[in-house]
C-alpha cells in the first residue's frame, strides 16, 4: 500500500474531512466514522465532487470522523474498501455501481458495517437486506429535464436534431441518455436524437470530437454526461457553434457563458446526507433509497448569460412542476 498522506481541510464549524489519492485516515471524533471511495477526483466538477460534498455535509451535520480515497482503480477496490472496514469505519460509501462486486464481498466479512452504493440508475438492485443499501438518484428524471430543455431550444432555432453523449455506457449513464431522448420526444417527436458513448469519463478530447461530429451532422444542441470528460462537449459547442446542456455542471456557467445553457443536476450530497441521518437515528434499512425531483435531489439550473436557455426556462420549470405534482410520471413514460 502506498504511503499514507494526510490532508486536513476545515469545513463549516471547524470540522474536518481528511483524504488522499491512495488510502487515508480520518480525524478523531466521538461521532460516526464514515469513509468514501471514489473512482475520480474530488474536484472533477461532476459526479465525484458531489459525492465528496456529501461526505463534507455528513461531517458537518453529524460531527463524523471521515476519510476518502479518490482516483481509485478497479484493482484497488477490494483492498481499499476492506481496509476501511478493518479500520472501524461504520459506514463506507462506494460512489458508483462499479464497486458493487467489491462491496458485496467485503460486506459479507463485516456484517456490522453499513455499506452504501450510489448510482443514478433508479432501477439498480443494490440493497441486500442486511448491510448494503443503494442510494439511487433518478437519472431518468435528470435526462428528461435535459431532453425537454434541448427540445425547446431546438424549436427556438427551428432545428430538428439534437445530440446526447455519454461516457462509459454503465446503467447510470445509459438511463440518463435514455431519459434525454424521452424528454426530447415528449416535447417534439419529430426531433431526431443522435446518441453516442465515448467509453471514457476522463478523455475530454474524445468527447469533444464526438460532439463536433454531431454538430457537423446538424445537431444544434448537445448534452454530455461523462464526469470530467463532460467538458469536451462544452468546448465543442463553444468552438463550433452550438448550445450545450450540462450534467452537474453549474460551476461551469462562468467558463462557458455563451454556450452552456443549463445543467441538470443530481445532488448526491443531499441524498447521502439524508441516508446518513437514517443511520444515525437507527432507521437504516438495507434497501434501495430512491430520490428524484420531488425530494430535491434532481433539478435543473439555467445560466443567466446564455439567452436561448433563458428563453425556454419558464417552459421547463412548468414541466418540473408537473413532475412534482404527479401530473407527469416520467418513470411510467420510460417504462412504456
Amino acid at each position: 500500500m502506498k504511503k499514507i498522506f494526510l490532508i486536513v481541510m476545515v469545513f463549516f464549524l471547524g470540522l474536518a474531512v481528511v483524504g488522499c489519492g491512495s488510502t487515508d485516515e480520518g480525524t478523531e471524533s466521538d461521532g460516526l466514522k464514515v469513509a468514501l471511495v471514489l473512482t475520480g477526483a474530488i474536484n472533477d466538477k461532476g459526479w465525484n465532487q458531489k459525492g465528496y460534498e456529501g461526505l463534507v455535509a455528513i461531517a458537518a451535520e453529524y460531527k463524523a470522523a471521515t476519510a476518502y480515497n479518490e482516483n481509485t482503480q478497479p484493482g484497488q477496490f477490494n483492498q481499499i474498501i476492506r481496509t476501511y472496514a478493518k479500520d472501524g469505519y461504520e459506514v463506507i460509501i462506494a460512489h458508483g455501481t462499479q464497486f458493487a462486486d467489491a462491496v458485496n464481498e467485503v460486506a459479507s466479512e463485516y456484517p456490522d458495517t453499513k455499506f452504501l452504493i450510489t448510482s443514478s440508475d433508479r432501477t439498480a438492485q443494490i440493497g441486500n437486506g442486511e448491510n448494503v443499501a443503494g442510494v439511487l438518484a433518478d437519472g431518468v428524471q435528470q435526462g428528461f429535464l435535459q431532453g425537454v430543455t434541448a427540445a425547446y431550444i431546438a424549436q427556438e432555432q427551428n432545428s430538428t436534431k439534437v445530440g446526447a453523449i455519454g461516457g462509459t455506457q454503465i446503467p447510470a449513464i445509459k438511463t440518463t441518455v435514455d431519459g434525454f431522448s424521452l424528454g426530447v420526444k415528449y416535447v417534439n417527436p419529430s426531433i431526431q436524437v443522435l446518441e453516442a458513448y465515448t467509453g471514457s469519463f476522463d478523455d475530454v478530447n474524445k468527447l469533444k470530437e464526438q460532439a463536433i461530429t454531431f454538430i457537423q451532422q446538424g445537431a444544434t444542441v448537445v448534452m454530455s454526461t461523462a464526469n470530467a470528460a463532460t467538458k469536451g462537449g462544452y468546448e465543442a459547442t463553444k468552438d463550433n457553434g452550438g448550445i450545450s446542456i450540462g450534467s452537474n455542471s453549474t460551476s461551469q456557467f462562468e467558463t462557458y457563458p455563451a454556450n452552456l445553457a443549463a445543467s441538470a443536476n443530481v445532488d448526491m450530497s443531499k441524498a447521502l446526507l439524508v441516508v446518513a441521518g437514517e443511520i444515525v437515528n437507527d432507521r437504516f434499512e438495507a434497501i434501495n433509497y430512491i430520490y428524484g425531483i420531488a425530494e430535491g435531489v434532481v433539478d435543473i439550473t439555467f445560466s443567466t448569460t446564455e439567452p436561448l436557455g433563458l428563453s425556454v426556462k419558464d417552459k421547463v420549470e412548468a414541466i418540473v412542476a408537473d413532475i412534482e405534482s404527479g401530473k407527469i410520471d416520467v418513470q411510467a413514460l420510460y417504462d412504456n
